[in-house]
């Protein structure tokens, strides 16, 4: 039987519009995620992989309705979440709640610790006095930090320490699914692996859901399910994390892949390491065929006259790729 989902998303498009010279040209827009589609499964991890640009972030901004999508939409437990409106919205909303990338700037400075942890429930208006005081003593606890830290204003933790508060923000509305934005990037290494730890551990305590954002595939190696890679606005390939792993099957996520450092030196030398000419082109004006074609090193003249669609080829591994066929084999391979 398959697992609950909590989250659908269909067809999403976020545009932004852009000046090209003067005078009566026309608006163009830059497609920063195009025509993308994915679900989540209640109490598990989706990470949404990619370089910087991808529209990985756009995305999950997009599914929390922190930017306007262009199109789509955005089922949460049955309901469109982006075409809800005053008090189902206010709702809706405590059910969404975002991990943010930068532990330094995503604190007001001028609040106390445990004014910002219950800052969600302030502005949802959210359980009476008491009762906050009680979650927000609880999520001290949980996710690790001590009661006598709450007096203190964010410039007296370290980074590692502001992202448990961030991480104590997110779950004071007991949030359905929680959007992790490169929650670790902006740490030390040695720290990153305590956040990682903290966050399966409350995954577990709360039953919660993830929508993980990274460009490190040595992250998510180690905390999703399931895996969608981004390229120009669009999933090229998405899977379960061992069929991603063991077998990647577009271009570019095999050449992901093969930047990823490991310490067994036998997976070392059996890696072939994958290296992507050139630019990406440009997103006001994409190409008409596929978003990889110009940098990929096995690309034919058909990669550049149509765009591939994302199918299924493999019990739910599905690739955008005209060079993979039905027998799931990469054309690097």
């Amino acid at each position: 039987m398959k697992d609950e989902l909590l989250l659908k998303v269909d067809n999403l498009s976020v545009r932004f519009a852009v000046k090209r010279g003067g005078g009566w040209r026309k608006k163009s827009y830059l497609y920063a995620v195009d025509d993308v589609s994915f679900e989540v499964e209640r109490g598990k991890t989706l990470a949404i992989v990619g370089e910087s640009g991808s529209g990985k972030t756009t995305t999950a901004l997009a599914v929390a309705r922190l930017v306007p999508a262009f199109q789509g939409s955005v089922d949460l437990e049955g309901e469109d979440f982006l075409t809800l409106e005053g008090d189902k919205l206010r709702q809706a909303r405590a059910k969404v709640q975002f991990i943010f990338q930068d532990p330094y700037s995503s604190l007001n400075p001028r609040l106390r610790a445990e004014a910002i942890v219950r800052e969600p429930l302030d502005s949802l208006g959210l359980a009476e006095v008491d009762e906050k005081r009680a979650i927000v003593d609880r999520l001290f606890k949980a996710v690790g930090l001590r009661p006598e830290q709450q007096r203190l204003f964010p410039h007296q933790f370290s980074g590692g320490q502001r992202q448990r508060i961030g991480i104590a923000r997110a779950l004071a509305t007991q949030p359905e699914l929680i959007i992790c934005d490169e929650p670790v990037s902006a740490l030390d290494v040695a720290v990153q692996a305590q956040i990682l730890n903290l966050l399966r551990r409350l995954q577990e305590e709360f039953s919660l859901t993830y929508l993980f954002i990274s460009h490190d595939l040595g992250v998510v190696q180690h905390m999703c399910d399931s895996i969608a890679v981004m390229y120009m606005g669009k999933i090229v390939e998405q899977a379960d994390r061992l069929s991603l792993f063991n077998n990647p099957l577009h271009p570019y996520t095999v050449a992901l892949l093969s930047a990823v450092p490991s310490v067994d030196k036998k997976r070392r030398k059996a890696t072939r390491r994958v290296l992507i000419p050139g630019d990406p082109p440009d997103p006001v004006d994409p190409p008409a065929g596929c978003r990889f074609a110009n940098r990929c090193p096995v690309a034919q003249p058909r990669c550049s006259e149509s765009e591939p669609p994302l199918r299924d080829v493999k019990g739910g591994h599905r690739v955008a790729c005209h060079l993979v066929d039905e027998s799931a084999k990469s054309p690097m391979s």
